[in-house]
């Protein structure tokens, strides 16, 4: 491994990527409406979506973590 490694682009090449997009993708809806809904309407159903959406983004790093 060169001194230099870490200038090098990341490459993600695990076998759950598409899993892992789609946690993302689920976990950014999520906060943008929980947010919409916590400035809206009511709050406490804001910070339910909110932390349900969590959830996704959490999986997504675990599963990021183990290298899948």
């Amino acid at each position: 491994m060169s001194r230099y490694h870490h200038l090098q682009p990341f490459r993600d090449e695990g076998r759950l990527r598409k899993l892992r997009q789609w946690l993302n993708i689920f976990f950014m809806l999520g906060a943008i409406v929980g947010l919409v809904w916590y400035f809206t309407a009511d709050k406490e159903t804001g910070l339910y979506i909110i932390g349900g959406s969590c959830l996704f983004k959490f999986v997504e790093l675990a599963l990021r973590i183990a290298k899948l």
